[in-house]
């Protein structure tokens, strides 16, 4: 079975912790505590994200819902289940 792709979160955060890390290196401060937690969260964010990520993948947002209609936001608001649940069915 396949594992899912990362979040564009989760690839955000590894892309940053891995430039900051860099950054890091090209000044040689690499004896920092900072460094060192750096290091550690970029190793944490490398094991969610998966050794096998491709690099170009992720899980694209759901941002594509239909807005809820204006008539089942008043039958909510009245408790007419009914007409929630034939708008949901």
């Amino acid at each position: 079975r396949a594992r899912i792709p990362p979040s564009k979160e989760m690839v955000n955060t590894l892309l940053m912790l891995r430039l900051r890390k860099k950054r890091l290196e090209d000044s040689n401060d690499t004896s920092s505590e900072h460094y060192h937690t750096i290091c550690y969260f970029l190793k944490e964010a490398e094991e969610q994200v998966g050794a096998d990520w491709d690099g170009v993948t992720v899980l694209e947002e759901e941002n594509d819902k239909p807005p809820m209609p204006d008539y089942i936001r008043r039958a909510i608001k009245k408790g007419d289940i009914g007409s929630v649940l034939r708008w949901i069915n």
